[in-house]
């Protein structure tokens, strides 16, 4: 594996990794979650951090790393 993919298979991984935490660090403020503007902002990390997922296995399977339990391919 190169140093190239390693490092992309990283930034990738941390990426998704702070976009939880982003999501995490949004629930620990949330008074009202009747407020819609909880709602809207909630659903703007969710996209984020499905887009991040989506980055992380995709590195993964260019770096040849594809587990079918994480990336749902066939048995």
């Amino acid at each position: 594996m190169t140093d190239d993919t390693i490092i992309a298979l990283r930034a990738a991984a941390s990426a998704y990794a702070e976009a939880v935490r982003t999501t995490q660090r949004f629930f620990d403020r949330v008074e009202d979650a009747d407020d819609p503007s909880v709602l809207a902002e909630y659903a703007a990390l969710a996209e984020q951090e499905k887009i991040a997922a989506e980055n992380r296995l995709d590195a993964l399977e260019a770096a040849g790393l594809a587990v079918p339990s994480i990336d749902n391919s066939p048995e």
